[in-house]
């Protein structure tokens, strides 16, 4: 049950970020600074950020030549926002070019790696295609070919990719901004605001409804583990009046104790292989530092249960547990 909650709530925090609703765009028309939106590349939580415009022109290739593609200028940034894999520097293995959304790749039949011959200009290096699905965010972008330039003009928006989202990204995007006249109002977004402007948070994951499933293990294997040797209360009062120590007796409880919750983590392998191959790599150390507390509550509970049980046996009771049996 605890694996299933945690499992939807990472779901929900992946699809939150992976669909763009953390990712935030700072709009103002040629009032962005390059330079300056980039430059929040160094705030926590803060994957990828760049500045992009339209082109005042648009590119046609020779497979459709009489369709001009809109085109956006981008800092080098950028590129990351829009296809992570892609280095911001030019360096990968497919160097300098264009990057095509996956719309216009599939209609072009471009590939990555691969030149295109343009509409009475020349080739295009592809040097990568970004994916833009139509889940809800920002359409301009799904139809659109991707220049990056360095330039010192001033662009139209500023796109931060971040996760976690930081508490002042909002605040930060304004510094990117140019405002030089009272009229002009930049304008903060989210790139797809279908899931809600509140992002999940660390919260949700504490106050989970299985959040409480050490506690339970506990209590229920404290109960069982002083029942068991409660239960043996005649066994251990002999043992005590034929001279056997009591911490001989508890060593014993204690061996016998591990045993039975070691059969039973082992009766439990199959879950934890289920486990294994249900969870995504990358949140298993997260994953088994919360699921694990389970098991040793219960471990802990069992024997502490045990030791009180034997604590709680007395020689001097013998004749009450033979009469009582």
């Amino acid at each position: 049950m605890d694996l299933m909650q945690i499992n939807r709530l990472i779901d929900d925090s992946r699809q939150y970020a992976q669909s763009g609703a953390a990712t935030y765009t700072i709009s103002l028309q040629d009032g962005i600074d390059g330079v300056a939106c980039e430059g929040l590349s160094g705030v926590d939580g803060v994957q990828a950020v760049g500045a992009i415009r339209q082109s005042d022109r648009k590119i046609a290739f020779a497979t459709l030549p009489s369709t001009g593609i809109p085109t956006y200028e981008v800092t080098p940034g950028a590129v990351r926002v829009f296809s992570p894999t892609l280095s911001d520097d030019g360096t990968d293995a497919d160097g300098m070019g264009i990057i095509l959304s996956s719309t216009v790749a599939d209609t072009l039949g471009a590939q990555i790696g691969r030149t295109i011959a343009m509409n009475h200009s020349g080739d295009a290096r592809v040097r990568g295609i970004y994916q833009y699905p139509d889940d809800g965010r920002d359409s301009q972008y799904s139809y659109a070919v991707l220049e990056p330039v360095n330039s010192d003009r001033p662009f139209d928006a500023c796109l931060v990719r971040t996760w976690p989202v930081p508490n002042d990204i909002e605040m930060l995007m304004y510094l990117s901004a140019r405002v030089t006249g009272k009229d002009q109002h930049p304008q903060i977004s989210q790139l797809n605001s279908r899931l809600g402007s509140t992002p999940p948070s660390q919260t949700l994951f504490s106050e989970r409804l299985t959040a409480f499933a050490p506690w339970v293990a506990l209590v229920v294997a404290f109960i069982l583990g002083l029942v068991m040797i409660r239960m043996r209360r005649l066994e251990f009062a002999s043992a005590l009046h034929a001279g056997v120590p009591k911490g001989i007796l508890i060593l014993q409880v204690l061996i016998e104790l591990s045993a039975a919750a070691v059969g039973a983590m082992l009766l439990c392998t199959p879950l934890i292989v289920w486990v294994t191959l249900a969870v995504d790599a990358s949140n298993m150390t997260a994953l088994y530092d919360s699921l694990l507390r389970v098991p040793a509550a219960g471990y802990a509970g069992l024997l502490v249960g045990g030791l009180v049980a034997v604590l709680l046996t007395h020689e001097r009771q013998l004749f009450t547990y033979f009469k009582n049996r």
